[in-house]
């Protein structure tokens, strides 16, 4: 029972700072800044990782997004290349499919 209020004893004088006032025990001041420095190090790293894990989440959405514009977009040019599409589009200007075969035209002037 005499060990538990020693105990308490030494953990109150502890949290009022009369640790740090005491003569014996001013040797470990630089100890204890360097713990605390230490601490706030760690904190200060966890919240850089936690925000590098929300920006890398929020890269990994994006790609996907883009991935699927991608395959949006490459569908719909695949679609417009079909010889029936472009006939089409070319309808409208006054332009259809030759029924002859192409000639080649060759050049004598040599």
């Amino acid at each position: 029972m005499n060990t538990i209020k020693e105990n308490t004893r030494s953990l109150l004088s502890i949290l009022r700072g009369e640790f740090i006032a005491d003569q014996n025990n001013q040797k470990y001041i630089p100890l204890l800044l360097f713990i605390v420095l230490l601490i706030l190090l760690n904190i200060r790293i966890s919240f850089r990782a936690e925000q590098l894990l929300k920006e890398s989440i929020a890269l990994e959405q994006e790609v996907t997004d883009l991935r699927l514009v991608y395959v949006t977009t490459k569908s719909d040019l695949m679609r417009m290349y079909r010889r029936s599409v472009i006939e089409e589009i070319v309808a409208d200007r006054g332009l259809r499919t030759s029924v002859i075969p192409p000639v080649i035209i060759e050049n004598n002037d040599n």
